[in-house]
């Protein structure tokens, strides 16, 4: 039942019929097309080949002439080829970057061998000031990190050296 009406709605042959039409005489529709093409103006215009280009002058300002006086004695001669410096601005090279892990060494050093327990911040901030960033600091000191079999981690919190 839907897709009859369906078919009704989109294809229904009865109200698309259009009615044909059909030219009386075919010799006079033909004279009738041959007259409207030969008097039509062609959709295109011919373009020449080459376009001629005008080139634009524009006058270059020169630097203002210094005074020079005159001179009473006539000058010596000038050397063909005069070497001129160059001058060139340059920013120091940059310095050679140097991966810095931290070792057991580090941790020893900043626990003092274990004579003094830190908190977690507190031993982050002694890494970062021996020059260790601070996720390198974070990493090495995490308790499955790569030095957890030297660190103590206490429930408070407290980091304690047992190297």
């Amino acid at each position: 039942m839907v897709v009859w009406a369906v078919k009704k709605l989109f294809f229904d042959e009865d109200t698309e019929k259009k009615p044909e039409t059909a030219p009386t005489n075919t010799e006079t529709e033909s004279h009738r097309k041959e007259a409207e093409t030969t008097h039509k103006i062609p959709a295109f215009h011919s373009i020449p080949a080459e376009i001629p280009v005008k080139f634009a002058v524009v006058p270059i300002p020169s630097a203002p002439k210094p005074f020079i006086p005159p001179l009473s004695v006539a000058p010596a001669p000038v050397p063909a080829a005069i070497a001129i410096p160059k001058i060139v601005a340059q920013a120091p090279p940059l310095p050679p970057i140097k991966k810095k892990f931290v070792t057991r060494e580090d941790i020893a050093t900043v626990f003092y061998h274990g004579a003094r327990p830190l908190t977690r911040p507190a031993a982050v901030a002694a890494l970062k000031s021996l020059g260790f960033g601070k996720t390198a600091a974070y990493d090495a000191l995490s308790p499955d990190g790569r030095f957890a079999p030297w660190l103590q981690c206490a429930p408070d919190g407290i980091i304690t050296w047992k190297g």
